[in-house]
């Protein structure tokens, strides 16, 4: 879930910019500017969406040879932004988290109902408002007449002109100008536009760059407005005259409408738009902006989603009862690390403690009698029995590769790596042989001396995404050891010529490093 978001804030940035960009080509051409924001606001919702989860079956003369299976969209990208920007900072581990990601799932369901809420909340109040409003008549238009609400258009089935008591004391002319300006936003149907970009908020309201794009809607449909006035025989010096009496007598709020009356800054930017001039080139500047529009748009629906893990080709299976509570208990991964394995359902909840890379409980289902599945990261969790059938120890396989073996203890024992893993918190101090160990890691060495063997495999196989990324940071000038982190491992600021990391550290009683990340 936490990935997914991330992927679709990353794809709304570029149609963002698209938008801007295209608005900017419209006022170019004298062209309306809304509906480039209505198409942003669409696509940062569906592409996301559509890239990562559909698939298209192919006519039979464009599919591979003896290839029946449908085509999925997200195999058509090529610029992995999002993984990118996942995995920087260690971050992968908690976009792969169970309860994170049912945190975001319920937060996600309570935003959109609040929005849904606040929307029924404020129709309710403004239809208890309305009713104190008069109905009458100016330049011969139905209108409402409010005390300070307008100018503006209400209601969406049966839209009707508000305007406030103050405007029936202006001249004739201000009044036809607000009067034509309101109906150009009736003929338009802008309250219907307003309402769906609304309707589309609700789906995905955590998102600032959506609020931004609807913000700039509301803005782009006055702009369209004041342009169709002025088309209309309006005099642009008389019309900005109008704009600035209404700016002054600032409306009340009356939700999500079609007003006249906008903020300040937004009024002046009206009338200078008003009040330019044709450019020259306008025309070939607005193909060339139209043209880079595209190529973001483009840019955007490249992006690839962040990897599916895919399912295991095992089948689900159902295990007994007391089977999974032979799996309960306290599996020792190191002198501060621990694995605390709980029965849930037909499954179990597994729940480490003093690990970087994962943290939090984790709902694991059963593949095998012995082997667990461990959901969005490919990995799986193996029970080895030992005397009377009883799990003596646990394995993760990751990639095929035995990651961790931690062997069962019992309850004296968990408490004690409770303790000594509070304490080592609590003390802020390095474990003994770690500046020897962070000047092995800064040396770049092969040959894994001073590391566990699993360690020196997995620098191994990292060996030529390691050089490059050294490369780049450059020579090592400096480092400091910045503290113990909450799980247990000496934390080093490490400064390189070109940039600076992070580096930390787990080591064994005997000073040998058992495991290492390092992240800028």
């Amino acid at each position: 879930m936490l990935a997914w978001m991330i992927y679709a804030v990353l794809v709304a940035i570029p149609l963002s910019m698209a938008a801007l960009i295209a608005e900017q080509a419209a006022k170019y051409r004298r062209t309306p500017t809304r509906w480039a924001w209505m198409t942003a606001i669409v696509a940062s919702l569906l592409l996301p969406i559509v890239i990562a989860t559909v698939s298209i079956q192919l006519p039979g003369f464009l599919r591979p040879a003896a290839s029946t299976a449908p085509f999925a969209l997200r195999d058509t990208t090529s610029i992995p932004l999002a993984s990118t920007v996942i995995d920087w900072g260690g971050a992968k581990s908690y976009t792969s988290s169970t309860q994170i990601n049912a945190i975001l799932r319920d937060l996600w369901l309570a935003s959109s109902i609040t929005l849904v809420l606040f929307l029924g909340l404020s129709t309710a109040l403004f239809y208890r408002r309305k009713r104190n409003w008069n109905r009458g008549y100016l330049c011969g238009v139905p209108v409402l007449v409010s005390d300070s609400v307008g100018p503006a258009v209400v209601g969406l089935i049966r839209s009707r002109i508000v305007v406030p008591a103050w405007l029936l004391q202006e001249s004739q002319g201000q009044q036809q100008y607000v009067i034509a300006h309101e109906q150009s936003h009736l003929k338009a149907r802008d309250p219907l536009l307003v309402a769906i970009a609304l309707m589309l908020l609700v789906a995905m309201p955590w998102s600032p760059l959506l609020w931004w794009q609807f913000h700039r809607l509301r803005c782009a449909i006055e702009v369209d407005c004041d342009a169709r006035v002025l088309r209309g025989g309006g005099d642009v010096g008389e019309y900005c005259e109008t704009l600035i009496q209404v700016g002054q007598n600032q409306s009340g709020y009356v939700g999500a409408v079609t007003a006249m009356s906008e903020s300040r800054s937004f009024l002046e930017r009206r009338i200078k738009i008003m009040l330019s001039k044709p450019q020259k080139w306008a025309r070939a500047s607005a193909l060339a902006l139209i043209s880079v529009s595209v190529g973001m748009a483009a840019f955007a629906a490249q992006v690839t989603p962040p990897a599916v893990h895919a399912p295991s080709t095992k089948s689900a299976v159902t295990i007994s009862p007391s089977l999974l509570e032979e799996y309960e208990g306290f599996y020792q991964v190191s002198d501060l690390s621990l694995i605390t394995v709980t029965r849930k359902g037909n499954g179990l909840t597994v729940l480490p403690m003093g690990q970087a890379a994962v943290q939090g409980p984790i709902d694991v289902s059963p593949i095998s009698n012995t082997e667990f599945l461990v959901p969005g990261l490919g990995a799986t969790i193996e029970f080895v029995s030992g005397a009377e059938n009883h799990a003596m120890t646990l394995i993760v396989h990751l990639n095929g590769r035995a990651v961790i073996t931690a062997s069962r203890v019992n309850q004296v024992t968990a408490d004690q790596i409770r303790e000594a893993l509070a304490a080592r918190i609590k003390d802020q101090k390095p474990f003994p042989g770690s500046d020897k160990a962070i000047r092995l890691m800064l040396s770049d060495s092969d040959s894994g001396v001073g590391m566990s063997p699993e360690l020196a495999q997995i620098r191994a196989d990292q060996q030529a995404s390691m050089k490059k990324y050294l490369a780049t940071l450059g020579p090592v000038q400096s480092y400091k050891f910045a503290g113990v982190t909450d799980f247990g491992w000496d934390s080093y600021n490490v400064q390189h010529k070109n940039g600076s990391e992070q580096i930390l550290l787990l080591l064994n009683k005997n000073g040998v490093i058992v495991n290492a990340l390092r992240h800028q």
